[in-house]
């Protein structure tokens, strides 16, 4: 093998080992977490030209997760990737730019409107008690499209949170299958379209849960059921059993038509939704601070095709549960 040809593959073996262990190192999957050094390697990566490390580094930065933030930066990142190669990358950048049909990569990245991207449709209220709004529109087909193929494949058992038990498993009331994110899967995207949808419900990105793809085939559903995790219960709860924060606000996005049944029920409000692909629901779990009984809710059996749906729960303050 030529010198310049086995310095190539060497090159990236050392470029894809490092990228693996810097993705394990930021969650804790299979090693202890070490952030810190985990974006290094993630970086070195990156700088070796590895697209899938630029396109992580660029969701990272957009985010300022372990390192500071900055969309300039985050934007090149993207760039950067989709010119090695990514295909996420590539995918955001059309998705994103408002010059779609640029010749270049770097167009594309140049006719991003951040502000454009961010602003949500006007809600409506559709309900007082509970309080639950509609934002038509939220999102565009292409993006409900990402994120159910974000999802594909990955999705497992969902499970839901005990309020007696403070621990989170398996419950007969919810049959659904379900694909939570955490920051190695997010992209930039993703990023953007949670300031999104903190700009529509006016609370901010810090107060948000890692958000969820649900999946519902034939025959599943989530029977009635409260979104608030703290009741009456006065005691804290988490990794180290002192957060004490709640699900102020539920958020879900349609991502997809052609099923049938799948409604978002409110059995004490008679109040039942189905959005359109794009179409965003939210409401709220708490008034005046407490749990708001009248936020019961389900989601109806699936009776033909398969549902997608976006879900974001999102606290009264700063999650850290």
């Amino acid at each position: 093998m030529p010198d310049k040809v086995q310095d190539g593959v060497q090159s990236c073996a050392r470029n894809d080992a490092a990228l693996a262990l810097g993705r394990r190192l930021l969650i804790g999957d299979g090693a202890d977490a070490d952030p810190q050094r985990g974006v290094a390697l993630i970086a070195e990566a990156a700088n070796g030209g590895d697209a899938e490390a630029c396109n992580l580094l660029a969701t990272l930065t957009a985010a300022g997760a372990w390192t500071e933030q900055s969309w300039p930066r985050a934007l090149d990142l993207l760039q950067q990737a989709a010119e090695c190669g990514s295909p996420d990358a590539r995918a955001q950048l059309k998705l994103l730019a408002t010059n779609a049909g640029a010749s270049s990569w770097r167009d594309m990245r140049q006719s991003i409107d951040l502000e454009r991207t961010v602003m949500p449709p006007q809600p409506q209220q559709i309900c007082e008690s509970p309080r639950i709004w509609r934002a038509d529109g939220f999102a565009t087909p292409a993006q409900c499209d990402m994120l159910i193929a974000q999802a594909r494949g990955k999705v497992a058992p969902a499970k839901m949170y005990d309020r007696e038990r403070r621990t989170i498993q398996f419950d007969a009331i919810r049959t659904n299958s379900e694909f939570l994110f955490d920051i190695t899967q997010a992209n930039v995207m993703l990023v953007l379209m949670r300031i999104k949808i903190g700009l529509l419900v006016s609370l901010p990105v810090p107060h948000m849960e890692p958000p969820q793809v649900l999946h519902y085939a034939p025959g599943q559903e989530l029977r009635a059921h409260y979104d608030f995790i703290r009741g009456s219960d006065s005691a804290g709860y988490g990794r180290d059993g002192t957060y004490a924060g709640d699900r102020v606000v539920t958020f879900l996005l349609y991502l997809n038509d052609g099923y049938e049944g799948g409604q978002t029920d409110f059995p004490k409000a008679g109040v039942r939704y189905k959005g359109r692909k794009g179409d965003a629901l939210f409401f709220a779990n708490l008034r005046g601070g407490k749990p708001d009984i009248m936020s019961l809710h389900s989601g109806t059996p699936i009776l033909q095709g398969e549902k997608w749906l976006f879900s974001q729960w999102i606290h009264d303050r700063p999650f850290t549960a």
